[in-house]
């Protein structure tokens, strides 16, 4: 499946002044989930198969992501704070990344329904994944580092290569949160866990996006007195990301965001459920 593509005009993201132009269009495939583990000491972990692709993505658009704006009012997924929280030709008619206007929130108590609830988590650009700061100018939180990591990594001929900086164009990914979520989280954000997960690949002069939605695997957002998830799985952008040259370009860097959910979690796809079913019911038997 084909994901959406669109020709950025200028001066239409942030105030930059550059026109950023579809390439090759993002493919769901790209991005794949094979691997869900409860972080609760017991659960040994289930491998989904057939994998899930990616909910959905955008691009691959020509530009530098990484010149684009980040959070700067406390990351706390407001109105306007950080390009995911804006309006953008690379997700057009919508108020927001993969957000529709029926899912805003009133986040900053400010009375308007207005704030999309992303979060900026982190970045890899070749030293690790470094994590993000949240604040309300009282209570601080830093994401942990190597919340995503890249392993395996593969280039264009196969041979092992750095995930992140190198010639990289496919391989292994992991997420790795804290065992539950800290305190400090907790005062920040609240009772509820990031419905969605975006994560944006970048490699030579492009760069796509992709999103999964917790929902679609049959799994609420996590809850305050819940365990986390650790999710895994592959990747493989050789068929979007290509240099100027027509070739497979490597990983320059790796950026995630996430969303404070909304209040209505959407019911579970069917195809989710029936994984999630049959991986508890073949644990029953085991055990």
């Amino acid at each position: 499946m084909k994901c959406r593509t669109f020709l950025v005009a200028v001066g239409l993201l942030v105030g930059i002044n550059n026109a950023y132009a579809t390439a090759l269009p993002c493919d769901v495939s790209d991005i794949q989930l094979n691997f869900v583990q409860r972080l609760d000491g017991v659960d040994p972990g289930t491998t989904v198969n057939p994998p899930f692709n990616a909910s959905d993505c955008v691009g691959a658009f020509q530009g530098n992501n990484s010149l684009f704006a980040n959070p700067t009012m406390g990351n706390l997924g407001y109105d306007n704070d950080g390009w995911f929280n804006k309006e953008s030709n690379f997700w057009p008619g919508l108020p927001a990344a993969f957000t529709e206007s029926s899912e805003l929130q009133d986040l900053d108590g400010d009375g308007q329904v207005n704030d999309p609830g992303w979060v900026y988590l982190g970045k890899d650009d070749g030293q690790g994944f470094k994590g993000a700061t949240s604040t309300d100018g009282v209570t601080s939180y830093q994401f942990i580092d190597d919340l995503l990591v890249l392993s395996n990594c593969k280039d264009k001929d196969g041979d092992s290569t750095a995930c992140v900086g190198g010639d990289a164009i496919m391989g292994e990914w992991s997420w790795n949160p804290p065992t539950m979520n800290p305190q400090d989280l907790l005062d920040l954000l609240g009772g509820m866990f990031f419905d969605q997960v975006a994560v944006i690949f970048k490699s030579a002069n492009y760069f796509s996006i992709y999103n999964f939605n917790i929902g679609d695997l049959g799994i609420d957002p996590v809850l305050a007195e819940d365990f986390n998830f650790k999710f895994a799985g592959t990747w493989d952008t050789s068929n979007t990301l290509k240099n100027r040259g027509g070739n497979p370009a490597g990983l320059s860097n790796i950026s995630l965001w996430a969303r404070d959910p909304v209040i209505d979690i959407p019911a579970p796809s069917s195809l989710g459920l029936l994984i999630i079913s049959l991986a508890l019911l073949i644990r029953r038997k085991t055990n």
